[in-house]
């Protein structure tokens, strides 16, 4: 496998394009990540150079949606496939019937509801307007929303600065919420409205010509496609 090296946000943007699915880290097996294809020094610098940085920037300006889509790592897929994604392997259902048919956790539909009613919402309030900033739920809720990423219900938007009183920058920067049609929208794209069968034959056509034979394995493997 050919590992082409990049040192921008554009040049990551293009490679993200060129493959369809980019994770940050290297899992997928026969398959590029984020942090195979730039230089170790480059990461966490703060800089314009900084990897760790550009993953929100894509979501951010449409490049890519972003978040734990499946194996609960963090993965960036590209804008235009992101719809296929969503239709072939996302949940027919919505988050409180799946609650009612005991498919999901119970902190789901109120996770999927707070961020429906707040777009853009940061991961700490977040926790506090479903009730769950104390220690002894953080399992729970990491879990909930780790689901509704798997189900392409939700993508990662972004970051928020944490600002004092003052306005200047305090703490870390906290990771923000968006239903994934919101995010779609946002940018300027559809759902797809093919059935999920058939987005799941569009897909893998097209994943077909830019993946490795073992990543293709793999994918089929994590969405159960024969």
């Amino acid at each position: 496998m050919t590992v082409k090296m990049v040192g921008t946000f554009a040049e990551a943007a293009e490679v993200i394009k060129e493959m369809g699915v980019l994770p940050l880290s290297s899992f997928i097996p026969g398959h590029l990540s984020l942090e195979a294809i730039t230089a170790k020094e480059s990461w966490h610098t703060g800089l314009e150079t900084d990897p760790w940085l550009w993953r929100d920037r894509f979501a951010g300006e449409g490049v890519a949606a972003y978040g734990r889509f499946f194996a609960k790592k963090p993965v960036l897929i590209d804008a235009g496939l992101f719809p296929l994604f969503q239709k072939a392997f996302g949940a027919a259902r919505s988050a409180q019937q799946r609650y009612q048919d005991g498919l999901v956790s119970p902190a789901v539909p109120k996770i999927w509801q707070a961020i429906h009613d707040q777009p853009g919402i940061d991961v700490k309030a977040l926790k506090k307007q479903v009730g769950m900033a104390d220690k002894e739920s953080k399992a729970d809720f990491d879990k909930a929303l780790i689901e509704l990423q798997a189900s392409f219900d939700v993508v990662i938007a972004g970051i928020s600065e944490q600002l004092n009183e003052f306005g200047n920058k305090s703490g870390w920067n906290s990771t923000c919420y968006l239903l994934a049609n919101r995010w779609l929208k946002l940018h300027g794209l559809q759902p797809s409205e093919l059935s999920a069968e058939e987005a799941q034959e569009v897909l893998f056509q097209v994943l077909d010509g830019r993946l490795s034979a073992d990543a293709m394995k793999y994918l089929r493997k994590v969405f159960k496609v024969k």
